[in-house]
């Protein structure tokens, strides 16, 4: 039994996926709350209460904003598959009756010899006659909206994390307004740069750059289509054949053929979508820098730990929702470029099958989305895993401040 290719893709994906967080649970949480330990355990009762309250909050928050915003990315993707089913059966239903009642027709007349007996060969061109033309071809699938719906789902949903998270914070920042609180000024400006891994923080923007650079170039090359929106890729040809070896008569009936391609209809709400991520983003990282230090200096390494966590969640969805949408765009514009890349052309009088050169493009295209395929499950992973240290800190750390937890001399793990 054959395996269809994107099932095959998703098993990849899925395994990646799986071993990337059982990594993350087995590896990043015993290191954080080492960490988190060893800071806690040179700490008296008050100060171990200050620092769990850095933790309050941030955890919880996150694991509902990543848990809406993959519901939201797989309730969307099944919508616009249903959409895209619903407009195919539309589009092509009429397309198929006709070509299965003429098909059927034919049969019949075919047989008509052996069904009437008798039935001379005229009365078989008769009834052939009396069937009409069969339809030529398909007729094209409007089927851009669903398309489009597909594509920019990843984005809407980190931008819809991001949002929530936003939300949520904003309410529990508002219900402890009334609470004291001292903290201290920062003695050195901090950026969206300043906590987190700097390749992680610098994936978001990387993406964004090579996101909108490829929508430009195919937008620049897109063509209209029936409905007049930019979504086709077409390229000139000689002529078309199923066989480069079956002997073909010159000359060569010139001619265009298209394929699907994300030109200007589908780049522009993308790079819109693209854009407003990247700005929710940097918005959230800057306010995460800028907040107020703990007064205390010896709890300033938790709460840099604290703001790691928080830029990593940040930069892991933002970055997953780039990454996915850039990784269809590569797959999608490489497939539409090797699906037109082959030609026929006249070689000493004789036609011969050829390959253009954009093939090797179309090639790298698709190689290159698969990978940032990749790529955006490790982000979705970077994500997942600052929601579960965070999580696990701040229980660590809560049962540090209630001492229900013994302290030690333990040591951070590498």
């Amino acid at each position: 039994m054959d395996i269809p290719t994107s099932t095959i893709l998703i098993l990849i994906a899925a395994t990646i996926l799986v071993a990337a967080l059982v990594w993350v649970v087995a590896r990043s949480v015993p290191r954080t709350r080492g960490i988190l330990k060893a800071e806690t355990a040179r700490l008296d009762s008050p100060t171990r209460r200050s620092a769990a309250t850095l933790l309050a909050g941030w955890g919880t928050a996150a694991g509902w904003a990543l848990g809406a915003g993959i519901a939201v990315y797989l309730a969307s993707r099944v919508a616009a598959g249903i959409w895209l089913r619903a407009r195919n059966d539309a589009d092509l239903g009429p397309y198929n009756e006709a070509t299965e009642e003429n098909h059927q027709g034919f049969m019949a007349c075919q047989r008509l010899p052996e069904t009437s007996p008798g039935a001379t060969e005229t009365e078989v061109q008769h009834c052939m006659d009396a069937l009409g033309e069969a339809p030529i071809g398909p007729p094209e699938v409007n089927e851009a909206w669903p398309i489009l719906i597909g594509w920019i789902s990843p984005m809407a949903a980190a931008l819809l994390a991001l949002a929530l998270l936003a939300l949520l914070l904003a309410r529990r920042r508002s219900s402890a307004a009334g609470e004291p609180a001292v903290h201290s000024a920062a003695l050195r400006p901090r950026g969206i740069m300043s906590f987190g891994p700097r390749w992680a923080l610098a994936i978001p923007g990387v993406a964004s750059l090579l996101l909108f650079g490829l929508l430009v170039a195919t937008g620049l090359n897109s063509s209209p289509d029936n409905w007049g929106r930019f979504t086709q890729l077409v390229v000139p040809r000689n002529g078309s054949a199923a066989s480069p070896s079956g002997g073909y008569e010159l000359p060569l009936t010139p001619g265009t053929e298209s394929a699907l391609f994300p030109g200007w209809f589908f780049g522009v709400p993308i790079i819109v979508a693209a854009l407003a991520l990247l700005l929710s983003a940097g918005i959230l990282l800057r306010s995460l820098a800028q907040a107020p230090r703990p007064m205390d200096p010896s709890i300033l390494e938790i709460d840099d730990l604290v703001r790691t966590l928080k830029a990593k969640f940040v930069a892991g969805v933002s970055g997953a929702g780039l990454l996915t949408a850039l990784g269809s765009m590569g797959i999608h514009t490489g497939g539409a470029m090797l699906t037109l890349a082959g030609d026929v052309r006249q070689v000493e009088g004789q036609a011969e099958f050829f390959y253009h050169d954009s093939m090797l493009s179309g090639v790298y295209l698709a190689v290159a989305g698969l990978l940032f395929w990749v790529l955006a499950i490790l982000m979705l992973v970077l994500a997942f895993a600052a929601v579960v240290e965070l999580v696990a800190a701040r229980s660590l750390a809560v049962a540090v401040a209630l001492d229900e937890e013994p302290q030690g001399s333990a040591s951070p793990t590498p």
